[in-house]
């Protein structure tokens, strides 16, 4: 009876020390750790109709994916007062994500995926000369 008594007791006051320390990490980064599934679904998604993926293709890039949003959510959070190690870890993350899509798609997709990165990281002029213009 002992013995159960005692078990009882050190799994109670480990579940409580894991609990405290589970709401410490919480308390340093407050919100959910990982991103929106509806976010990650949707721009995997995406990336599916551009590239006509294939379903492997497609499970692997939503994980990779995921990644890369927890992990831009939580450069955001950690540099909020340094814009420029904020700039450089981005990049740094953009460069990864770029790698591990190299091992997912094929050549042709990837060509694909890099001309849409271009495309979305450039600026596109207004279509009126007028447009755009303060008076």
């Amino acid at each position: 009876m002992k013995t159960i008594l005692l078990t009882f007791l050190l799994v109670a006051s480990l579940s409580s020390a894991a609990l405290a320390q589970r709401r410490d990490r919480y308390a340093e980064r407050p919100g959910d750790t990982d991103p929106s599934v509806e976010r990650v679904d949707e721009i995997t998604r995406q990336m599916s109709a551009q590239l006509h993926l294939n379903e492997a293709q497609f499970i692997k890039l939503r994980e990779v994916n995921k990644v890369k949003l927890a992990r831009l959510e939580e450069i955001q959070w950690q540099y909020v007062e340094d814009s420029q190690q904020r700039t450089a870890k981005i990049a740094e993350l953009e460069a990864q994500y770029e790698a591990e899509c190299g091992r997912i798609l094929t050549p042709s997709q990837l060509s694909l995926f890099r001309e849409e990165q271009k495309r979305d990281s450039s600026p596109t002029p207004p279509a009126n000369s007028n447009e755009g213009g303060l008076g």
